[in-house]
């Protein structure tokens, strides 16, 4: 079946009355393709007036409601953070706690830790648990931007725990890390994106929804 009459029939429209209307207004010549465009123009405009009814569901994108933080999500989404940086960040430990605990954020001994001199460049991955709102994840991407260079893929959420990040973690084998653009990397710091709308797209940048194994 073609895209346009699957489109049609599942829009509940008369496609041998639709087809006799092209013909009829369009020509034999070019009626085919003229009905496929309509058909996507017809498509693009059922998705801006039911575009809610293609989110993925909240049971699928946050931690279920048995789940318990372990810090004040009041003041950051950000329980835990790991980070490894390259050595030459080294000298700007001090400046990096500082500005974590400007977070609010937990800093402990072994939170920023560093490669050796030779080590070559950490991952450049991030990390971002299911229940870190939209703000606290676009700023663990900056923060991988500027200090790690770039953020090249994401780790799948179910593997960590839902307040945790981690930048340029390797504690993961490649299946458990997905590539990303910097287009789509670029949609994922909109401002404007809500925590459901944030996690919804990592969820579907990630394939996620062909995960089966979650840690909570």
């Amino acid at each position: 079946m073609s895209f346009a009459r699957y489109f049609l029939y599942k829009n509940g429209i008369n496609a041998l009355q639709w087809h006799s209307f092209v013909e009829l207004e369009l020509g034999a010549g070019a009626k085919m393709k003229r009905l496929m465009i309509l058909a996507v123009a017809l498509l693009g405009f059922s998705v801006m007036l039911g575009g809610s009814s293609l989110a993925v569901s909240k049971e699928y994108l946050f931690p279920p409601s048995t789940y318990k933080p372990s810090c004040d999500t009041s003041k950051t989404t950000v329980c835990t953070i790991e980070i490894w940086l390259a050595h030459k960040h080294k000298k700007q430990k001090k400046e990096i706690r500082g500005f974590l605990k400007a977070k609010t954020i937990k800093v402990l001994n072994h939170t920023i830790q560093f490669w050796r001199p030779k080590g070559g460049h950490p991952p450049t991955n991030i990390a971002i648990g299911s229940a870190v709102s939209a703000e606290d994840a676009r700023m663990v991407i900056d923060f991988a931007l500027k200090y790690n260079d770039r953020v090249d893929l994401l780790v799948l959420r179910p593997l960590n725990p839902p307040n945790y990040v981690a930048v340029a973690t390797s504690a993961w084998d490649e299946l458990s890390q997905i590539p990303i653009n910097q287009d789509d990397l670029k949609k994922l710091r909109d401002p404007k994106l809500t925590t459901e709308e944030f996690h919804s797209l990592y969820y579907e940048l990630t394939n996620e929804g062909n995960v089966q194994n979650k840690f909570y």
